[in-house]
């Protein structure tokens, strides 16, 4: 498998991280805060991306100047930091970016609306804060999202993964 890349988002690019981790890439966030920060993430192997004008000259670090998300995401595929062939779409905790796994229904009775446990096919849950995730509307509209903003089919991007 190919060295996919990993993030550091500040926040003031909080949907770009959203994004990333729907992406299935490893997308940290948090405060940036001082020159030397950025060189350790970036040593560690991270893209740094801000929206903050303060670091928009550091080598290293990707400048999004954009103001809306959907064009800052498509600035890291403008980029070449993201792409759809690399993607492994909602294969991440979207609220603290743990990479899912596959549990049985069993294992989350009771932690799921009623209507929710008999009609889901398929449940993951984040191993690192114990959100529960299932296909329903939310992942439709994420996918539509995405077919807008970036013309990609992260229904077919999936299925390419898992096989």
């Amino acid at each position: 498998m190919e060295h996919r890349p990993r993030f550091f988002v500040d926040r003031m690019l909080g949907k770009v991280a959203k994004c990333l981790r729907i992406l299935g890439y490893d997308a940290r966030y948090g405060s940036i805060e001082t020159a030397s920060q950025i060189q350790t993430l970036r040593h560690e192997g991270y893209v740094v991306v801000t929206g903050n004008t303060r670091w928009r000259h550091v080598p290293g670090v990707l400048f999004c100047q954009a103001t809306r998300w959907p064009e800052q995401c498509r600035k890291l595929a403008d980029a070449g930091l993201v792409r759809l062939e690399e993607a492994d779409p909602f294969s991440r905790c979207l609220q603290c970016n743990g990479v899912l796994e596959d549990v049985a229904k069993e294992e989350i009775a009771g932690r799921v609306p009623e209507f929710v446990y008999a009609t889901a096919p398929a449940f993951s849950r984040c191993p690192s804060c114990g959100r529960v995730y299932w296909p329903g509307s939310h992942l439709d509209k994420m996918t539509d999202h995405f077919q807008r903003i970036m013309g990609w089919n992260l229904k077919e991007a999936g299925k390419r993964r898992s096989a």
